[in-house]
């Protein structure tokens, strides 16, 4: 143990050891002299209790070396998705199959740390081949690769086995991945490469959003293989009505027809639409011939009014901004052209205005309609109208002159997010012109932007947005926005960062506050293997989250059957994962009762049975050779998984890492140190006083 210090410490110690024992030796004399056996003995133990007291003292600690020895990393990663069981070697890949893998992983196990890792439609550690049952109804090798990356990077990773067909139908290329990996990846090449009589859909394009009583495209691709000769009838239908029907003749082996239609958006809320094939006679599987795609039908688009009090490159760049959401439809109009009733309208843009007192008489009249505003202050605008309006905003000691000013966000605003890439240029856009003077802003207006002037980044609002009133209203204190789309083209020749600052105040502005003490939150859609979570949230009169009484929910199927649920209670709020379902339409009630009150809220969600993995069964170990090629590793059949414990073996790169440890211990914290100084104390005493009454 005291290897690390020099052997001079040690030696003086010893001497004095020697000195003290040679002293106690003949010191003191007795009259029944001890045998020279017993004072040998007596003396050994006195110079090993004084040797050991006095290095405690001297040497008060010692250094430790630890040597650790960790063992390679291999992750076994396994494809547990659907299109391995759809060929037929589906029993080879439940049994024989999985029982080749443990082997492996049990003759590798000793020289090193397996990890066995299952992926699909996610990625996750697993504790043995037992919990493969290729159920996952999509493949993202991507992720699988890059999970395994985070996972264990920092863990002595040394090789990954992946085992998969090569089908990956969801999330980005493997081959992009897999630059970034260091370490060999050997692939095990799953699935059937053999091009087999089958008829798919391979894409259906449509619009996520249509409106009530309007018309949207529907455009679906219908591919086959091995199917020359073959009749086929397409159909689309809705509450099992038939909208589209088109039959067709197979005219090559290889196949592909696009069928378009127009589809009638004909009643509010998610509408679930079919798309089916008719099979042909003995195809691979019919699994891909279907197909459910939802359609969000609206009660309208959002209407917003711009109003500005004279001509402006400003408007035009924030109509082209707005209506790059379907959602929204915007009239720009000049305020004295304008004289429909602002009623129509959800929101209104007011573009230097207030700058008169007719655009106050306006002002009021929207805020008494509670419609939310964006305000734009430019040059014409009126301060001092603009400082009697409760808007949460006001501008003192203002000279009607003004700032140049870039933007800074705000990294507290949390009234809505704005992308890293938005964040990030904003400060690169020309600057507004926005009004000189002092700003004192309410506690309920937060800035989503600050002024920059100059080189001097202030506290001023550049784009500011309060709540305190019933309807939300918002303020950019600058004219000029056209230049920001006009700079964001010459950056990176794309307008989205500049509209997103424009589409995200508008998204604000329009959604309405919800004030209700009740809310459930539940998505529309869910996979078929993909487990429905809801969260609930309660509030008392204060409108503060309080989770003390019991949440039920009952979900309701097409057949009317009941299932009843009771939330999980989380710190504030409620919380309950339903598992999966079968596909179909599901109603739920949620219910509650609080302060003698009864609160309920009532949805609806589908469960789609899209199977990605049936699109496409054929397999594709070219991936998987290129895989392993660019990682320095290689590729296997499945008959092959034995070989791989050898040629790892023999691989220099995959090898234990050596780790030492060098720790300063004292030695009075070594309770086993001094128990033995204290064992050789004692069994002195102990044998001087049995052997002295001899």
């Amino acid at each position: 143990m005291f290897a690390e210090y020099s052997l001079w410490w040690i030696i003086p110690i010893f001497i004095l050891s020697l000195l003290i024992t040679a002293i106690l030796y003949y010191f003191p004399k007795r009259s029944t002299p001890y045998s020279p056996n017993q004072k040998i003995t007596l003396s050994i133990l006195r110079f090993l209790a004084i040797f050991l007291s006095l290095a405690l003292l001297l040497i008060p600690s010692f250094r430790d070396k630890d040597t650790i020895i960790q063992k390679p990393i291999i992750v076994i990663a396994q494809d547990n998705s659907s299109s391995l069981i759809m060929t037929k070697d589906s029993s080879f890949y439940k049994k024989d199959y999985l029982v080749a893998i443990e082997d492996l992983k049990k003759a590798l196990a000793q020289d090193y740390d397996i990890k066995l890792m299952s992926f699909g439609s996610s990625a996750k550690e697993i504790n043995s081949t037992k919990e493969i049952n290729y159920t996952d109804y999509s493949t993202d090798v991507s992720e699988a690769i890059q999970s395994i990356r985070d996972a264990y990077s920092n863990l002595h990773l040394s090789s990954i086995i992946l085992c998969t067909d090569g089908i990956s139908n969801k999330g980005t290329s493997p081959l992009n991945t897999i630059n970034d990996i260091q370490e060999p990846v050997f692939t095990i090449a799953m699935g059937d490469t053999t091009i087999k009589k089958d008829l798919s859909i391979s894409e259906v394009r449509y619009n996520r959003i249509a409106y009530l009583n309007n018309q949207f495209p529907l455009e679906i691709v219908a591919l086959s293989q091995k199917s020359k000769e073959s009749k086929s009838v397409l159909r689309v239908k809705k509450d099992g009505a038939t909208l589209f029907e088109e039959k067709f003749t197979i005219d090559n082996e290889t196949f592909s027809k696009s069928f378009n239609t127009i589809l009638k958006a004909d009643k509010v809320g998610l509408q679930r639409y079919t798309i089916s094939l008719q099979a042909m006679e003995n195809e691979q599987t019919i699994i891909n011939n279907t197909r459910d795609i939802f359609v969000e039908v609206l009660d309208g688009r959002q209407k917003v009014l711009i109003l500005a009090s004279s001509p402006s490159p400003d408007i035009s760049a924030i109509k082209q901004a707005i209506e790059k959401n379907e959602n929204y439809e915007v009239k720009p109009f000049l305020f004295n052209d304008f004289n429909a009733s602002i009623q129509e309208y959800n929101i209104a843009i007011l573009h230097q205005i207030p700058s008169n007192q007719e655009h106050l008489k306006l002002i009021d009249k929207l805020l008494n309609a509670n419609i939310p505003i964006l305000f734009i202050i430019g040059s014409q605008t009126n301060l001092s109208l603009y400082n009697t309006l409760p808007l949460g905003v006001k501008i003192s000691e203002s000279r009607q002159s003004q700032n140049s000013s870039t933007g800074i966000i705000n990294s507290n605003f949390t009234l809505f997010s704005i992308s890293k890439e938005t964040q990030t240029l904003i400060s690169q856009f020309p600057p507004l012109q926005v009004p000189f003077g002092k700003y004192n802003l309410l506690p309920t207006t937060q800035s989503l932007a600050f002024q920059k002037i100059g080189s001097i980044t202030t506290n001023y609002p550049l784009i500011a947005f309060s709540n305190h009133t019933d309807n939300r209203i918002g303020t950019i204190f600058g004219e000029g926005f056209w230049k920001w789309r006009l700079q964001n083209y010459l950056i990176n020749q794309t307008h989205l960062q500049a509209d997103e600052i424009i589409q995200k105040s508008i998204q604000y502005l329009a959604s309405k506050v919800d004030k209700s003490r009740f809310r459930v939150a539940c998505d529309n859609i869910f996979a078929i293997n993909q487990p429905i979570i809801i969260e609930a949230e309660l509030y008392n009169d204060a409108y503060e989250l309080v989770n003390e009484p019991e949440v039920k929910l009952i979900i309701t199927n097409n057949q009317g059957k009941k299932y009843p649920f009771i939330f999980s209670k989380t710190l504030n709020a409620y919380h309950l994962n339903l598992g999966t379902f079968p596909s179909g339409k599901y109603n739920y009630t949620a219910s509650t009762n609080y302060g003698g009150k009864a609160f309920s809220v009532n949805g609806t969600f589908y469960v789609s049975e899209q199977n990605l993995e049936g699109i496409n069964l054929i397999a594709d170990h070219n991936l998987l050779y290129n895989i392993s090629e660019q990682t320095s590793a290689t590729m296997h059949y499945p008959q092959e998984i034995s070989k791989l414990k050898e040629l790892i073996k023999q691989r220099e790169d995959i090898k234990p890492l050596i780790t030492q440890t060098i720790t300063n211990k004292k030695l009075i914290d070594q309770w086993w140190y001094l128990s033995i100084i204290v064992l050789f104390f004692v069994l002195e005493w102990f044998l001087r006083k049995y052997w002295g009454k001899l």
